[in-house]
């Protein structure tokens, strides 16, 4: 060949490779913990290992970020094994929905994360339209990882990988699990009644009435018991006297023998339906449920937020009536101790649910600091006395659209509470069950789980000047999702919610073991006032950790951390390293954040009067 044609030849090839388009460069894979949401917005980091930890019988997530451009996306992943093997590892898609207006000062519009589109369904077991999914330039996209760890799994440190795959290329992600020895119950030790109204689940699945929507209502109770949570008013007004069918699709939530995840978990309330001031009626459920084992969790939802749904006087008729059936059988109010003793019912009030700012509020209001002991002489006055807890459109602002350019006093003070809104963090979607333990509360209450059912919930739950206020699920229809079956979808709302739920079984676990003190004392440190929960993820899962290593302590095991290393000698976390229960960090430690008990020094035991 000639100098010339070799001339012409490399001319050639340069002159090629600068008209040809750039290759596309491989989309960065990364990992995020469980308690935070990723937006679109969110840039990559470089977290490339998950470290986890559960209990047994406890599921515990974390997240696999897509950062693009990646195309046809999709991820799978095997056992975790170790001392054992872990094969319930569930993948999700986490859908986004586009939020057009704040809920509040520390809400923002835009797409957030919320729905989670299985890859293989929890209910029914279908494979679905999860994967593959494409992610754009400059936009990060969640796969969430859910772990379900047995009853029975030995302790120990478990490891597996999630592979993730796409058109421009693959990517591995190492998994460690440090199994607790120690494990939680399949019934939660919080009672909850979450409202589930009659009609909206049929019209957001399109599906019949009667027996097709109460078959779907029972899938939706079952996600609702693998998730810790009751709905409890499942069973329809036509059907209030039809106990056969009742029996037929509700029963196996009630006993125990529904197919959940969670073996034989239990509905921890069954609410009454039926004709509020009938005698005969509510005997006769009252009877039911004796015969069958749950009167104990039987109750009468008496009236909600007198007196915006009723009368203080249709109080009194009401309960005397619940009342006159069985003097046993639990009515409810949603009101505070002041005011039902200010207009003189509360003597026929079993349960009273305050709203969580009426609980403890901000300096300067009526309900100004810490409530708790208000409630003290209503709990020591009979033996079906409880406190409950809820949270409603207070958490966000009930007034309409906030001014986020001029924020009012009222804007600002709606700000920092626990709250179930799409828009509001992780953690404050997961606060509120912290708070119910350190009130010394046995229940929690919400008001509603599909209300969104009535309109596009994909697309759009603004209500009550909040996105999502009363809508926890989504309708997980065949044309929507794939497969053959009508299921629920859960949002990472309710995840959150089962990780608020799993956290007080762990502070209910170190208050049994002797250690009521230093659990009241974590809780408070991570959340010492109601409308203080914006916390750093990595904070709560620091707590959450430190309540781990006291429940072993107290048992006489070996208090480990995530990474499998002993923790200090006095069973607190060391304060070594960073991360915590939950890293992602990529150099594989996991070690703890210290979180003080201050044993010795707590000086703040709940003033009670003696029973």
């Amino acid at each position: 060949m000639t100098t010339t044609h070799r001339r012409t030849l490399i001319a050639a090839t340069l002159a090629a490779l600068v008209a040809a388009p750039a290759a596309a460069s491989a989309a960065d894979v990364w990992v995020a913990s469980a308690s935070e949401k990723i937006r679109p917005s969110e840039k990559a980091r470089p977290s490339t290992e998950a470290h986890i930890a559960a209990a047994r019988n406890e599921f515990e997530s974390f997240q696999v970020i897509v950062s693009g451009p990646a195309s046809r996306v999709s991820a799978s992943v095997g056992k975790l094994t170790g001392p054992g093997e872990i094969s319930d590892v569930k993948l999700y898609r986490a859908e986004l929905i586009d939020v057009r207006t704040p809920s509040a000062l520390d809400g923002a519009t835009g797409r957030w994360p919320d729905a989670l589109v299985p890859d293989v369904d929890d209910v029914v077991g279908e494979k679905r339209n999860a994967f593959p999914f494409d992610v754009n330039a400059g936009e990060s996209r969640a796969i969430w990882v859910e772990v379900f760890v047995p009853p029975g799994t030995r302790p120990g440190a478990y490891r597996g990988e999630v592979k993730v795959t796409s058109a421009e290329g693959e990517a591995k992600i190492p998994v460690q699990l440090q199994v607790w020895d120690f494990e939680l119950p399949s019934t939660s030790s919080l009672r909850t009644h979450f409202g589930l109204s009659y009609g909206v689940i049929g019209r957001g699945h399109g599906v019949a009435t009667g027996d097709a929507e109460a078959a779907l209502r029972a899938r939706y109770g079952q996600m609702g018991l693998d998730h810790r949570i009751s709905l409890s008013g499942l069973a329809d007004d036509g059907f209030h006297r039809d106990y056969a069918h009742f029996d037929r699709f509700y029963k196996p939530l009630v006993d125990g023998s529904a197919p959940t995840r969670l073996d034989g978990a239990q509905l921890t309330t069954v609410k009454y339906v039926g004709d509020r001031t009938s005698v005969a009626e509510h005997q006769a459920w009252a009877n039911r449920a004796k015969e069958q084992g749950w009167f104990d969790r039987l109750f009468d939802y008496t009236c909600d937020e007198p007196p915006l749904t009723c009368s203080w006087a249709d109080i009194t008729t009401r309960a005397n009536a619940v009342h006159a059936a069985d003097p046993d059988f639990r009515t409810l109010v949603t009101t505070t101790v002041d005011h039902a003793e200010e207009k003189g019912v509360l003597a026929g009030i079993d349960i009273l649910v305050p709203v969580i700012n009426w609980m403890d509020d901000r300096p300067g209001t009526t309900f100004a600091g810490d409530q708790r002991p208000h409630y003290d002489g209503f709990l020591a006055s009979g033996k079906t006395k409880e406190l409950w807890l809820y949270q409603s459109c207070m958490s966000h602002g009930c007034g309409g659209t906030v001014d986020i350019g001029n924020p009012s006093d009222a804007d600002r003070a709606h700000t920092g509470w626990p709250s179930y809104m799409i828009d509001a963090s992780a953690v404050r979607n997961r606060a509120m069950e912290w708070l119910s333990f350190a009130e010394y509360a046995s229940g929690e209450l919400y008001w509603e789980s599909a209300f969104a059912y009535t309109k596009d919930m994909w697309a759009d739950q603004w209500d009550f000047s909040g996105n999502g206020d009363g809508t926890l699920f989504y309708a997980g229809t065949p044309s929507r999702i794939g497969g053959q079956t009508h299921i629920p979808v859960a949002s990472i709302r309710l995840k959150m919610i089962r990780e608020g739920m799993e956290d007080y079984e762990y502070l209910v676990m170190l208050a049994k073991a002797g250690g009521a003190e230093a659990a009241h004392q974590v809780a408070r440190d991570l959340f010492p006032n109601a409308y203080a929960t914006e916390v750093a993820p990595e904070k709560v899962m620091s707590a959450r950790e430190a309540l781990a290593v006291r429940i072993l302590a107290a048992q006489g095991k070996p208090a480990v951390a995530t990474d499998g290393s002993p923790a200090n000698a006095s069973g607190l976390p060391g304060a070594e390293g960073g991360g915590g229960c939950g890293s992602t960090g990529g150099s594989g430690a996991g070690a703890l954040l210290a979180v003080p008990f201050l044993l010795a020094a707590v000086n703040r035991r709940r003033r009670r009067t003696a029973a």
